[in-house]
């Protein structure tokens, strides 16, 4: 199948993934009664919130230093904000997490190699879903809350414990890795073979952070700070702007639910899905509808807006060679 004709696919199924939830999410709500909920919310949880999703970034920054620097590769804390904050930014736009590619991108202007930086993004992701997943766990033993939510925690923490004892045994025997590399691609042309082999040595190189105590240390406590500030911004929304009253386990269990639903393939920003899956967890921890509404459509427009926006002001710094190139096509239109 073409590439073209992959991504017509991709994105048709998407959009029927996003037209899905959101009519599921729809067909529950009074998104009137909804909007007089926002508008009376207190303008201190939003600049609260706000910081939070500040915290959120730099820490994601400061856990994408550790891991490129378990790869060998250095890079300051400030052009790797600027570049997180367009990545993510770009995902809440692009479907397919195609923000990812300009994370990529940026770092191959700062010669980083593409498979060590996708090494580094596949290892953000499963440290995500360590903590994500543990969240869950934890919240529904928290609240006593059985049935789907606990089986979910239980799964997801079965799957990221898997997933991430096998990237450990892969980034402490990186040889071995390469070598079944070169084996699974043999029957290759060639240049495919070749190339095939080097990009599975860089992607393992990219999970470098992976082969010292110290460094797993670091990531997994970053992992955990930066979604301890999402928790955060969770509960001062649910308790100091909506009033909600709920156990701190709560927060947790609907801040890990919502996150995880970006992560539904779907089109941009995690319309619908987000949306549909947070207000089935806001059922279980027992919501009166009109503020669960408010509440799942606050959250997402934090998660969401002010993120795409830091990253549109931040395009240059995490783009460096963005200015060249203008004015080099100027040159050759002028």
């Amino acid at each position: 199948m073409r590439a073209w004709r992959r991504n017509l696919v991709r994105i048709l199924v998407g959009s029927a993934a996003t037209g899905a939830f959101l009519w599921l999410f729809l067909r529950e709500v009074d998104l009137r009664e909804a909007w007089r909920e926002i508008t009376a919310l207190p303008g201190w949880t939003m600049i609260a919130a706000l910081a939070l999703v500040l915290a959120n970034v730099l820490i994601m920054a400061v856990r994408w230093g550790y891991l490129l620097a378990g790869a060998g590769y250095r890079c300051s804390v400030r052009k790797l904000f600027s570049t997180v904050a367009v990545g993510r930014g770009a995902n809440n736009i692009l479907p397919a997490r195609g923000g990812d590619l300009l994370r990529i991108e940026s770092m191959r202007e700062r010669h980083v190699p593409v498979f060590v930086s996708a090494g580094t993004l596949f290892a953000e992701r499963l440290l995500d879903g360590v903590v994500l997943s543990t969240w869950i766990l934890f919240g529904a033993l928290a609240i006593g809350q059985g049935g789907p939510m606990l089986l979910t925690g239980v799964a997801l923490s079965a799957g990221a414990a898997l997933g991430v004892a096998l990237v450990v045994v892969a980034a402490r025997d990186p040889d071995g890795a390469e070598r079944l590399a070169w084996r699974v691609s043999r029957r290759l042309p060639p240049r495919w073979h070749t190339r095939f082999t080097r990009a599975a040595a860089h992607f393992v190189d990219g999970l470098g952070a992976f082969r010292g105590r110290r460094r797993l240390v670091a990531i997994f406590g970053t992992s955990a700070a930066m979604w301890l500030a999402d928790v955060a911004m969770y509960y001062v929304i649910g308790e100091h702007a909506f009033g909600l009253d709920l156990p701190i386990g709560a927060y947790f269990l609907l801040e890990g639910i919502g996150n995880l639903a970006l992560a539904v393939p779907a089109t941009a920003a995690g319309i619908g899905t987000f949306d549909y899956l947070t207000l089935l967890a806001t059922k279980g921890v027992e919501i009166e509808l009109d503020k669960a509404t408010a509440y799942v459509i606050t959250m997402h427009a934090l998660v969401v807006l002010p993120v795409t926006i830091l990253g549109a002001i931040l395009v240059r710094p995490a783009f460096p060679r963005l200015r060249g190139r203008a004015r080099e096509a100027a040159r050759e239109t002028g």
